[in-house]
């Protein structure tokens, strides 16, 4: 009998030490920031890209945290975009293109769902330059969880990632246009509907300095789950100007079909074409 309790002790302690560790690993995913993940830079340039013309577009998917596997979809449904409309597409996942001679080559940069550290102190000079010299930023999804110790990313970006609820993981909500005149945002009804993961972003940008709030969240149409989501004003999709360049992030992007929902993917290429000033 004595055996029976201490066996049975002995699983209830293990579930307990399970649960625990569930809520540990839980709470690092929620932030992102997973104590084993250790950025990997790259310092070896690729090869060059020669001349991209007029219309160039550089669309960039390191990841040095959680990978999403709708980048693939998302590369994929860019370049065809792109190409219908003599877009010159490059991809990289290598942080080495960073460089000044490569990115004055390009008109705007796409940050399709990067995270972690992604460049290093040298490479993140090029870019601010590229950026206030009157290059474009397009920022999809997971952009917001790249780079928070790079304070100039932060104000280009207006915040980043907090977390996003998890039960349910990607709830259908009803998406607000508040600017119906954006070429982001101009083929959108004024409410709309989408399932996605919904991020809930460390601070609102709405109010802050140069940036536009395109479009947002209404609360009430999701279970916001455990995060309790942003206290109602909830951004999803806004724009900046840095200098002579222009920010343009969505938080849209983390299942595949957003790059196959006309709604969406115009949305994305929208923004790329503003960004762009194409």
């Amino acid at each position: 009998m004595l055996h029976k309790i201490i066996k049975i002790v002995g699983w209830v302690l293990l579930a307990i030490v399970v649960i625990i560790s569930g809520f540990f690993v839980y709470g690092m995913y929620m932030v992102k920031k997973l104590p084993w993940q250790h950025p990997v830079f790259d310092t070896v340039r690729p090869a060059d890209p020669g001349q991209v013309g007029d219309k160039g577009v550089l669309v960039f998917s390191k990841t040095n945290g959680f990978r999403h596997s709708s980048i693939e979809a998302g590369i994929e449904a860019i370049k065809k975009a792109g190409d219908a409309r003599g877009w010159k597409i490059i991809t990289t996942e290598n942080g080495a293109f960073f460089n000044d001679d490569y990115l004055n080559r390009f008109k705007v940069v796409v940050f399709l769902s990067t995270t972690g550290d992604v460049l290093t102190p040298e490479q993140e000079k090029s870019f601010e330059k590229f950026i206030e010299n009157g290059g474009g930023y397009v920022g999809i999804h997971a952009a917001a969880d790249t780079e928070y110790d790079w304070l100039w990313y932060d104000k280009l970006l207006g915040t980043h990632f907090r977390d996003h609820s998890i039960f349910p993981h990607t709830p259908e909500a009803t998406i607000t246009t508040e600017n119906r005149t954006h070429p982001s945002t101009k083929h959108l009804p004024e409410h709309w509907k989408k399932a996605d993961e919904w991020y809930n972003y460390k601070n609102s940008v709405r109010g802050k300095d140069s940036l536009q709030v395109l479009m947002s969240l209404d609360e009430k149409t999701y279970d916001v789950g455990e995060t309790k989501g942003m206290g109602g004003d909830h951004p999803i999709a806004w724009t900046n100007v840095i200098g002579k360049g222009r920010m343009f992030y969505t938080g849209l992007g983390h299942t595949d079909e957003t790059f196959t929902d006309s709604n969406s993917l115009q949305h994305i290429i929208g923004g790329i074409e503003w960004a762009g000033k194409f």
